[in-house]
């Protein structure tokens, strides 16, 4: 099945929406309350919009991932990132981002993940170029963005000032730049709060999102192995770190670091990020996606890459139809 999205071709995308309308049918057919447990300016604004779960939320929903996938396998082929062009990266992003029911919603970190897209579209697009401040000014402000979506993602304002340092002489007008970048769409969400009456609601969605460590799911044997799974994923991405950089360049492995720095630095949110349920792991859903996909795609024995793809799916659709 993978050998389909070996390859970076036109059919393979159409494979892909496939795919991820395949794996995302249980959002569809099954009945759910789900609520974000925590609120943010702009997806407040979305979901009073189109609501929680209602077929719009779920239609967009499946959209936007298939969206996401399609950028990131843009970013990873057009950077070479990878040693080869393919669908991996996206095909993996899916999967992370439909592997459990508890992701299979228009959440907020679902949302943010767009903007971490783009933000790293530009941190890899300014690489050794000087003089050219367009794109820190950027990914600053699709940093912000993506934090008024979800308030943890304001830790990748950290990784993404780590990420210029990596990928480029990061001068100090530069950094001023990338903070002003950030502050715009806060100052702009304020003013329009300010505008419908409601700027003291938008001040208060800051220090609401912060707890520590309040964990706010329902703790059972079934949490542990869901938790294990993404676990083992994480450890095989951040293990298989030497062997991105067999046969790859020096700038690949540069932004294969600064993939790292948007991966691991976010954990960190897990200790303060209000309402914490196992969909807060799609904070990592970007990085990881790309570096899974990756590893899948260094694995030479193509039968034992398809074998692992299938038993993952399987451990999906075991999670999503009976261990629900």
């Amino acid at each position: 099945m993978l050998e389909l999205f070996r390859k970076d071709q036109p059919l393979g995308y159409i494979l892909l929406f496939f795919y991820c309308v395949l794996l995302r049918i249980p959002s569809f057919i099954g009945e759910t309350n789900w609520t974000p447990l925590s609120s943010s300016a702009f997806s407040d604004i979305v979901y009073n919009a189109i609501g929680y779960t209602s077929m719009v939320a779920q239609i967009t929903g499946t959209l936007l991932i298939f969206i996401q996938a399609i950028l990131i396998n843009v970013m990873v082929n057009n950077n070479r990132i990878t040693r080869e062009s393919s669908l991996f990266p996206g095909l993996f992003y899916i999967f992370i981002c439909t592997m459990f029911p508890d992701f299979n919603y228009l959440s907020p970190a679902l949302m943010a993940n767009t903007f971490v897209i783009l933000a790293l579209f530009n941190v890899f697009s300014s690489y050794k170029k000087s003089g050219q401040s367009g794109d820190v000014f950027n990914a600053g402000l699709f940093v912000s963005t993506a934090m008024l979506f979800d308030f943890s993602y304001c830790i990748f304002f950290i990784s993404c000032f780590v990420g210029f340092l990596i990928v480029r002489s990061f001068r100090f007008i530069e950094r001023v730049q990338y903070f002003l970048g950030f502050v715009i769409p806060i100052f702009l969400g304020g003013t329009y709060y300010f505008w419908m009456g409601r700027l003291p609601d938008f001040l208060m969605k800051f220090p609401e999102n912060i707890k520590w460590l309040d964990w706010a799911a329902n703790v059972n044997y079934i949490l542990y192995i869901k938790l294990a799974i993404l676990v083992f994923l994480l450890l095989l991405t951040v293990l298989n770190y030497s062997n991105y950089g067999r046969k790859n360049n020096v700038h690949a492995m540069r932004k294969v670091d600064v993939l790292l720095w948007f991966m691991l630095l976010p954990l960190i949110t897990f200790s303060f990020q209000s309402g914490i349920r196992l969909d807060h792991f799609l904070i990592i859903a970007v990085p990881m996606g790309i570096l899974l996909g990756y590893s899948m795609l260094l694995i030479s024995n193509k039968l034992i890459a398809d074998m692992m793809h299938l038993i993952l799916i399987s451990i999906s659709f075991l999670f999503q139809y009976i261990l629900l």
